[in-house]
């Protein structure tokens, strides 16, 4: 497969994914800065007209930069997030599937109150590095979603890596087996796991999709994009 799940990433020419992450500006209060504009948030703050980005015809960048920020304000949501990363698919049934996603998202980020349990636990113990952070906790997201994956992978997780060659995988089911590829992914910035792939739900079901999306959101964005809640 030679088109990426997430573009506008040092890595689209290599054909790599996700280990590139957008440079989000620090948050403020009272003015909010978007790129070298500084703009009131009493303001219609959160337009695109306002970023040093935009210019007379339109935005000068592929994908914006600045969706986290403009979350915070309530101007963009789920949506549109997975737009910004996925929408340049060519895959109609890959395309169609992520629509189903998002129309029926509930704001709900966790698959059970147990991977909820088990993620928060992980993260807020972790000493992850700041460079591979994002990615690491979107691997975290991933091997605590499902119980027999977690079971297999709970003992090869340390504070500041996750170990993934050294989980065990015989005789796992194909729900574990997708979602280790998509772990494999994020890990490695290779393809593992293809669009036709998700697209197929007799292949992946609803829960592992949802799943390994939102984890490729998490490894862009950090698990701040489990804010967004519309």
């Amino acid at each position: 497969m030679s088109r990426y799940f997430m573009y506008g990433t040092s890595l689209q020419e290599s054909e790599q994914m996700m280990m590139s992450v957008p440079n989000f500006l620090p948050r403020t209060k009272g003015m909010f800065i978007m790129g070298q504009k500084t703009i009131d948030e009493k303001e219609e703050f959160k337009r695109c007209i306002y970023c040093s980005e935009y210019s007379k015809g339109g935005c000068r960048t592929a994908h914006c930069p600045y969706l986290l920020d403009r979350a915070d304000f309530g101007q963009i949501g789920y949506a549109d997030f997975i737009k910004d990363s996925f929408w340049d698919s060519d895959d109609f049934f890959f395309k169609k599937r992520l629509r189903g996603l998002f129309r029926s998202f509930t704001g709900e980020w966790f698959m059970s109150s147990y991977h909820k349990d088990r993620y928060l636990c992980l993260a807020q113990g972790s000493a992850l590095l700041q460079s591979t952070k994002k990615q690491n906790l979107a691997l975290l997201y991933l091997l605590t979603a499902n119980e027999q994956l977690w079971n297999r992978a709970k003992d090869h997780i340390y504070p500041n890596k996750t170990a993934l060659l050294e989980i065990p995988l015989t005789g796992i089911n194909t729900t574990c087996y997708a979602l280790f590829q998509a772990a494999k992914t994020i890990a490695s910035g290779k393809l593992h796991i293809k669009e036709n792939e998700l697209a197929d739900k007799t292949l992946i079901g609803e829960v592992a999709f949802k799943t390994i999306i939102q984890s490729f959101l998490i490894a862009r964005y950090g698990d701040e994009i489990m804010t967004v809640k519309q």
